[in-house]
């Protein structure tokens, strides 16, 4: 399973946030995401967690 996601702008214009994101976490593991500002960070952990 792969996670994409796709904002648009009031434009109507495509702005790819995350594209085709694919990861294993096992139960009781530690994991972290890093990466540049405006990365898709944040709005990975948000699809992550249902926020």
């Amino acid at each position: 399973k792969s996670l994409t996601k796709v904002f648009r702008r009031a434009t109507g214009q495509s702005l790819l946030a995350v594209d085709h994101l694919c990861f294993g976490i096992s139960k009781g593991q530690c994991f972290g995401l890093l990466g540049i500002n405006g990365a898709g960070k944040t709005t990975t952990f948000k699809m992550i967690t249902g926020d």
